[in-house]
């Protein structure tokens, strides 16, 4: 997926910024009716609360008084209404994690109210923790150990938790086990074997916690470490999937230990931020970002093919492997944006959908669930120190837009945001304390297909010993617009790029299309050998030599790693998606200071 004046061009089937700026609109919720003058503000006093927990609702209204419901209606209780608030009222008992509504309705204006929502979790909460710090999803070496800690919260009889290793034979082993700790030794193998850790409260047998280790073999280039997270083109939220590289990450409320981990998330080295599925998000609740007025901001992506994703802001600590994306702001960690792509079917203004019917807003739709933006800006808005979202070009981008907590119409208009506000999404590797300069993806050689690759996602370039380019590698530095240029077949396609979002190679070509419903790739009768020289400003160049089969004939039920498929494309571009990554390890510099974007391979 690759951003082009505002357009996330998708293949088949978008500076150094100020410290310590996101602006949470007080974690509330609000309804603004400006015809009547009538408006409703909510604020919680926490958005995670344990079983028999109370959360105080202050409220805030322009005219009249308030009444309050509560959904799920028998999930808790409601007591001391007013109209400056109310009280919550967990129930004692929990077997999981519930999201419940609280919606304050104005008694003076019909049709005017404002939600909010808050996790009850179970008790006792548990935060796995490794080095004294929450994790995600973790890699690790075959043979190697990892110490991991749980922190209770709401444990009034430190009774602990117990442990299970998932699955029971070929997962590695447990040792110097007690209520609070445990070291995982990782077995010995040779190749990626994934095993699950998890947590389970002696008090609430209910009350879970997991991690899920990916176990690299002694030979896998880069090896593990906390820098490093596992890619796989196999599963995916539906099957098969066509090379698409899966991660998974970990998002919690912020400064905070109330996590979710999620899974299928699509690297993508051709965008900007992370971007989850709202579905998706079934026990934590991450706080809107608004303009503390009681409007709220969402997030517009437009796809060529006329779809799009929209949903709101929200703030998030998102943790990658052993890496945390947030902002530090007066020594408490803040977050960084996200987009929730909404559920359901919400109004979009017409600027976003620009007659798009297809929001894709499901697992099946968008072929994950969520992308892992981590291209060569370190915001969705940036390109080579210019920000298109700041109004300082001129022109306004269908990016970002400001709405009432009960929706936009289709007739509002795209605002300006800025990244010093921290109202425009954060390229997550931007964000972490270190290893922030940029990534690299390696993945083993695949020739026509497998039925998957296993590969990595190495953070940081030049940062640690895993992560240096390579003498052998040629680095391309990117033009004004973030492209590179590609010559294939005396055609100069000046607005090339490398993309791992994408699923083949697409370049015009006058090989033969494959019929529906397969035409976006292409079908020669015969195998086609062929290469593009790919090059910059600065006469740095390299030759890439790759096979273009048909598509129809390779694609298999089995497998989710193909080679040698690709596609036409817009005359002037080379996007070298998926099948370009294998077999060798491509770096992303992100445009930061003392460094011009770059690819490196």
């Amino acid at each position: 997926m690759r951003f082009s004046n505002g357009i996330l061009v998708r293949a088949v089937s978008a500076v150094v910024l100020g410290a310590g700026m996101l602006f949470l609109a007080a974690c509330g919720s609000s309804n603004v009716n400006s015809f009547l003058g009538v408006s409703i503000g909510l604020a919680p006093s926490t958005r995670s609360v344990a079983p028999g927990g109370t959360a105080t609702i202050t409220a805030k209204v322009t005219s009249g008084s308030l009444t309050y419901t509560l959904s799920p209606s028998t999930f808790g209780t409601l007591t001391n209404p007013s109209a400056t608030g109310v009280t919550y009222t967990a129930p004692t008992t929990v077997s999981a994690p519930t999201i419940v509504t609280i919606t304050a309705t104005s008694t003076a204006s019909t049709g005017v109210s404002a939600p909010v929502q808050i996790v009850v979790q179970t008790s006792p909460a548990i935060a796995l923790q490794v080095g004294g710090k929450t994790v995600g999803p973790q890699t690790i070496g075959s043979g190697q150990q990892l110490s991991i800690n749980a922190v209770l919260t709401g444990d009034t009889t430190n009774a602990g938790v117990t442990w299970a290793l998932s699955p029971s034979v070929g997962s590695g082993t447990l040792t110097n086990v007690t209520a609070t700790s445990v070291t995982y030794v990782a077995p010995g193998i040779t190749s990626s074997t994934p095993a699950t850790l998890t947590a389970t409260s002696a008090a609430n047998t209910g009350s879970t916690s997991t991690i899920v280790f990916t176990v690299l073999p002694g030979n896998a280039v880069p090896a593990a470490a906390a820098n490093v997270a596992a890619l796989t083109t196999g599963g995916g939220p539906v099957a098969p999937s066509t090379n698409s590289f899966y991660t998974s990450v970990t998002v919690c409320i912020p400064n905070s230990t109330t996590c979710q981990t999620i899974d299928n998330i699509l690297v993508d080295t051709g965008s900007e931020g992370l971007r989850l599925l709202q579905s998706e998000m079934t026990s934590v609740v991450l706080p809107q970002l608004g303009d503390g007025a009681g409007d709220y901001y969402n997030n517009c992506v437009q796809f060529a093919d006329g779809s799009y994703l929209w949903g709101p802001e929200a703030a998030a600590d998102v943790y990658v492997g052993g890496e945390l994306a947030t902002v530090i702001n007066t020594g408490t960690r803040v977050g960084i944006p996200v987009q929730l792509i909404s559920s359901g079917n919400p109004t979009v203004p017409g600027a976003c959908s620009q007659g798009g019917t297809v929001n894709e807003n499901t697992p099946t739709l968008l072929g994950a669930n969520g992308i892992l933006g981590i291209g060569p800006e370190p915001t969705d808005c940036f390109v080579q120190g210019s920000d298109e979202c700041d109004g300082s070009l001129g022109g306004i981008l269908p990016r970002y837009y400001l709405c009432a907590s009960s929706g936009c119409a289709t007739s509002d208009s795209p605002v300006t945001v800025s990244a010093a506000g921290g109202q425009q999404l954060y390229n997550p590797v931007f964000a972490f304390s270190a290893d922030n300069n940029g990534s690299a993806i390696t993945f083993p050689a695949v020739g026509i297909s497998a039925p998957a690759a296993d590969g990595a996602l190495v953070f940081g370039i030049g940062t640690a010993s895993n992560n240096a380019i390579p003498g052998t590698a040629t680095g391309l530095f990117l033009d004004s617009s973030d492209f590179i240029t590609s010559v294939f077949n005396s055609q100069t396609l000046s607005s090339s790029f490398i993309d791992s979002g994408s699923n083949g190679y697409f370049f015009p070509s006058s090989i033969t299309v494959c019929p529906k419903p397969n035409d976006g790739f292409y079908c020669p009768v015969a195998t086609q050998t062929l290469s593009a020289t790919t090059q910059d400003g600065s006469s740095h160049t390299k030759t890439v030599s790759f096979n273009i089969d048909a598509a129809t004939n390779v694609f298999n039920a089995n497998d989710s790693a193909y080679g040698t498929v690709g596609g036409p494309f817009a005359a002037g571009s080379f996007d070298f998606g998926a099948p370009f990554f294998y077999g060798k390890t491509v770096f992303t510099g992100i445009d930061v200071s003392g460094q011009a974007p770059f690819y490196a391979y």
